[in-house]
């Protein structure tokens, strides 16, 4: 139909045709845009925010508010935040994400962000040897520069959560206690002791007055987990990490490190109740997040100041690509000393298995043997094998 002026009304002549919206990309942003505006939201609370919304009336706006601001929000003063970016998002409006803020920067509450920084490992490295201060020499692989950054983690997928979680479980059941190989007195169970018995009942002629028993003593396997967070190891740790966090939610036999050119005990901080909470105090304590790498420099570190986690049910899994600036011979001195005093050592490597990779850095060289096992651990499906490893 056309107008007087003979133009042609587009509004009287055009279909009604339906608009597809993907309502989980738009929560899923609307997630990722409270997480840049200082909210602590991880993974898992996008997650429990998918599911809390599918048990409720998605026409209902007060239903999905407050099912939200339970899950999303932990302090009064994201309240504000939240509103206002809740009605752009109930109104499909856009939510653009916050623009970049220096990380020395407090954010709301005095949380810190946590952003991709440029990676250390791609950074100039001062070189004595170069007269132009213009012109230093790149490194693309390990780096001994110190950093004071925070770390970086991507966000998971729900399915890789899942799978993660399941791992989790069976390395929980595989560090149950059970009877070892070695046998301990008990006063009155276990399997009679003659050779006991004999040398006991000497001082009374020989006589069987005391019969002492065995029993078989328990094995309780411990996990200590080394993380490698320096620049070329970033975008690989946070698969490990969250894996750990699940396991450390149900046990206290596991033992965290995260070094680069230092190492930091993050135990503590992985027993936060929450993913999101723990990533802000390792972010607290861990100020050397994404800088070079010193892996004998770690180790000297654990097994002079923490031998307490080192005992012979004890498995380590070190993360790492290997890449390091130390001497290879103080790794390989330290990878054999902590080999000495714990059960097992699993190198766990996220290039193995990639087209091409062969292990010829000179750290790995070193210290391959004095490893029980060099596994990969590039993606969720090879980490499936990591239970295995803790028998």
């Amino acid at each position: 139909m056309s107008n007087d002026d003979g133009t042609e009304d587009p509004g009287m002549n055009r279909e009604d045709t339906p608009i597809s919206y993907d309502f989980t990309a738009h929560l899923t942003h609307f997630c990722r845009v409270l997480r840049s505006h200082g909210l602590l939201i991880s993974p898992q609370e996008t997650a429990d925010v998918m599911r809390a919304l599918s048990a409720v009336d998605m026409m209902d706006r007060g239903r999905v508010y407050w099912s939200l601001r339970a899950l999303l929000l932990s302090r009064r003063d994201e309240i504000p935040i939240y509103d206002s970016l809740f009605e752009r998002f109930w109104n499909f409006e856009e939510l653009p994400l916050r623009p970049h803020i220096d990380s020395d920067d407090d954010l709301v509450g005095g949380a810190k962000e946590f952003r991709r920084t440029p990676s250390m490992a791609m950074m100039p490295e001062d070189d004595a040897s170069a007269e132009n201060t213009l012109v230093q020499m790149l490194r693309t692989g390990a780096s001994s520069r110190a950093t004071a950054s925070p770390p970086d983690l991507s966000v998971l997928r729900a399915d890789e959560l899942s799978e993660l979680s399941m791992i989790a479980a069976r390395m929980i059941r595989a560090m149950a206690t059970r009877p070892g190989r070695r046998r301990k007195r008990h006063p009155r169970k276990g399997s009679p002791d003659l050779r006991g018995a004999m040398r006991l009942n000497l001082s009374r002629g020989g006589d069987a007055v005391v019969l002492p028993r065995k029993r078989r003593a328990p094995r309780t396997p411990r996990l200590l987990v080394l993380l490698d967070v320096s620049g070329s190891m970033e975008r690989h740790v946070q698969l490990l990490l969250q894996l750990i966090f699940a396991v450390t939610q149900h046990t206290k036999r596991v033992e965290t490190f995260v070094f680069s050119t230092s190492a930091t005990r993050v135990t503590r901080e992985l027993s936060a109740p929450s993913f999101s909470e723990a990533l802000a105090r390792i972010g607290r304590v861990a100020r050397h997040w994404s800088g070079g790498t010193q892996i004998g420099q770690a180790l000297a570190h654990v097994n002079t100041r923490h031998e307490y986690a080192l005992n012979r049910y004890t498995t380590v899994f070190l993360l790492s690509d290997g890449w390091d600036t130390g001497e290879p011979a103080r790794l390989s001195r330290e990878v054999q000393r902590m080999r000495r005093r714990v059960h097992r050592v699993v190198w766990l490597n996220p290039l193995l298995g990639s087209e091409d990779y062969q292990p010829l850095t000179r750290s790995l060289q070193a210290a391959l043997p004095h490893i029980d096992h060099h596994a990969s651990a590039r993606d969720v499906e090879s980490l499936k094998r990591l239970p295995a490893l803790l028998r």
